[in-house]
């Protein structure tokens, strides 16, 4: 049983809603991610924007299932937005507000392949992960927040239109990421119909084991602590299944069931392979779905495919 205790207050400004500016000569980068899980259809979609402090930027917009081809892979970089913030930021098709910052959003593309109006609503205090215990991780992001939240508009595919009104996530991760520094991670979101809700980031560097991410409980986020992940992966190294008990600081455990029903690589360079597995699942036995992203060094599954070949 979660024992209740002090949770610890959100650093979170309405501002972190928008652009961070690193000092002058410093990098940095912002990166706003939204995404929407459709078991019933075999349906994963994603939108994912990024700027640099130099103004330049890029946007990604995908839907994916169990073909090895995408359904739709759009992306754009390379393109300078000088200093366009979040608060009406319109890149190559995609267009985004925040009516409320930390609360809602509003997600607009269009394009040949696809066409959305994504409209979300935080059902909880956006969780940031210097409320974590061990704050965080400083290779990863200056900080960064994620959310639960309820996802309602349509999707066109083709010539097939989707309307949802679920559970969904977000999340917003600010600051210079080194790349070289992670051996393995592992970032999974997870909603059930209900309104439940988890988001765990398990990194390791320098061999040794982070712990990010919550658990909604009464609706609220509780740090977590701990995970032991069971983590079954097919040949060529993509996500197949997963089953997790999460520790939060309260004592709780959580336990999280994922099977994969797609999977989409991402093209992140820097000798990194980054996998996103959309999954059916469960959060302690109510059905659900989930997304489970895995990070590897490209060197290292090419060696596991070579040795099991």
């Amino acid at each position: 049983m979660s024992e209740s205790r002090p949770r610890p207050p959100s650093a979170l400004r309405p501002t972190d809603d928008l652009r961070h500016r690193p000092a002058d000569g410093s990098k940095g980068r912002d990166s706003l991610y939204f995404n929407l899980m459709l078991p019933e259809l075999e349906l994963g979609i994603f939108i994912y924007t990024w700027v640099d402090q130099k103004g330049t930027a890029g946007r990604l917009v995908t839907a994916w299932g169990p073909d090895e081809k995408p359904v739709a892979f759009e992306i754009a970089h390379g393109i300078y937005m000088g200093d366009t913030d979040f608060d009406d930021w319109n890149i190559a098709g995609l267009g985004l507000r925040h009516p409320e910052p930390l609360r809602t959003a509003e997600v607009r593309f269009t394009s040949e392949p696809i066409d959305l109006t994504y409209d979300f609503e935080g059902t909880h205090e956006a969780f940031d992960f210097t409320r974590n215990p061990g704050g965080c991780p400083q290779w990863m992001a200056v900080n960064r927040f994620e959310q639960t939240g309820r996802a309602r508009g349509e999707v066109r595919i083709g010539d097939r239109v989707i309307h949802f009104d679920q559970p969904a996530h977000r999340d917003h991760s600010w600051g210079r990421r080194n790349w070289k520094m992670p051996q393995h991670w592992k970032w999974i979101v997870a909603q059930t119909p209900s309104g439940n809700g988890l988001n765990l980031f398990q990194w390791v560097v320098r061999g040794e084991i982070g712990t990010n991410g919550y658990v909604l409980r009464d609706g609220e986020p509780v740090g977590l602590v701990d995970a032991r992940c069971r983590a079954v992966y097919d040949d060529d190294m993509t996500s197949r299944a997963l089953h997790a008990t999460l520790v939060d600081e309260g004592g709780g455990e959580t336990e999280l069931v994922l099977e994969r029903y797609g999977n989409v690589a991402l093209p992140v360079g820097s000798n990194t392979v980054l996998n996103e597995a959309a999954c059916r699942g469960s959060i302690n036995g109510e059905a659900g779905w989930g997304q489970f992203e895995t990070q590897w060094p490209a060197s290292y599954v090419e060696s596991l495919v070579r040795t099991e070949a």
